[in-house]
C-alpha cells in the first residue's frame, strides 16, 4: 500500500501558530426528503501553515515565486525518486522551558546519507525515528527538528536537492529573529514540504507524487503528498 503523508483535517486540531483553528468545516446543505438541493456539500475552511503543506519562496520573499508558478517552473520536482531519512539516536538538546532542539549538522547529515543511494535530482523528506507526537498525531513542536545551514547548503549545492519535506512545522527555528536562514538556503533550488505524517513510513527510496493546490499568488498550499514503492510502480507498470 502506498503512504499518505497528509495529516487528517478535523475541527479539533490546534494551530501551530496562532493563527486560530487550522481548519473549519460547515455545512452549507444537508440532503433532506423532498428538499433541495438533493445533497450534502460542506465548506472547508483551510490554514496551510499548521496542516501538511507546501511552501514556495514567497513564503519568505515578497518577490518569490508563488504556488501557480511551481507547475509551469517547477513542475517536475513534485514527482519522482525520493529518500526517507530516518535518523538515529537522541539529538535532542534542551533548551528550557520544555523545548529542545535537534539541528543536524553537516557530519552528521552526511553520516546518514552514506547507506544510501541518492536519487538525482534528489527529493529528501526527513524525520527521526520514534518522534515524539502531539495530541492530534503530528510531530511535537517541541521537539524541534531542523538542518543547520551547513547541512541545508550542503544538499543545495552538492546534492541536487529539488524537494525538502519534515515532519516537524518548520524549516527553521529562529525565534524572534527576522530571518529564515535554512528556509532561505533551500529556496535557492528546493521545495519545501512540512508537516509531513511519516510515523509509519520506513527509511529508504520511493516514488514520490506532491500534488498541490493550484492556488495562484499563494506562498503554502494544501498537498497530501503519496509515496510508493519501488516494487508497486513496478508492478503498475507490468501490469
Amino acid at each position: 500500500m502506498p503512504y499518505y503523508l497528509g495529516h487528517p483535517c478535523h475541527n479539533q486540531l490546534p494551530a501551530l501558530w496562532g493563527e486560530g483553528q487550522p481548519f473549519e468545516r460547515q455545512a452549507l446543505y444537508r440532503k433532506r426528503e423532498g428538499q433541495l438541493p438533493p445533497i450534502n456539500y460542506d465548506s472547508h475552511l483551510f490554514k496551510p501553515h499548521s496542516l501538511t503543506h507546501l511552501e514556495t519562496s514567497a513564503h519568505i520573499d515578497n518577490a518569490g515565486m508563488t504556488v501557480d508558478a511551481v507547475f509551469s517552473q517547477r513542475a517536475s520536482s513534485l514527482f519522482g525518486p525520493c529518500l526517507v531519512l530516518r535518523l538515529q539516536g537522541d539529538g535532542f538538546r534542551s533548551l528550557g522551558n520544555g523545548i529542545s532542539h535537534w539541528e543536524v549538522s553537516l557530519a552528521e547529515l552526511k553520516a546518514a546519507l552514506v547507506p544510501h543511494e541518492l536519487p538525482s535530482p534528489l527529493r529528501l523528506l526527513l524525520t527521526v525515528d520514534d518522534y515524539p507526537l502531539d495530541q492530534a498525531g503530528f510531530h511535537d513542536p517541541a521537539k524541534v527538528l531542523t538542518l543547520s545551514e551547513d547541512a541545508a547548503r550542503y544538499l543545495v549545492d552538492q546534492c541536487g536537492l529539488v524537494l525538502y519535506g519534515t515532519s516537524w512545522k518548520s524549516s527553521d527555528f529562529k525565534p524572534g529573529a527576522p530571518d529564515r536562514p535554512v528556509h532561505a538556503i533551500l529556496f535557492e533550488k528546493a521545495l519545501i514540504c512540512e508537516c509531513l505524517d511519516l510515523r509509519a513510513v520506513p527509511q529508504g527510496r520511493y516514488f514520490l507524487s506532491v500534488a498541490p493546490l493550484n492556488v495562484p499568488g499563494a506562498s503554502e498550499t494544501m498537498v497530501n503528498p503519496v509515496l510508493y514503492s519501488r516494487q508497486e510502480i513496478a508492478q503498475a507498470l507490468a501490469g
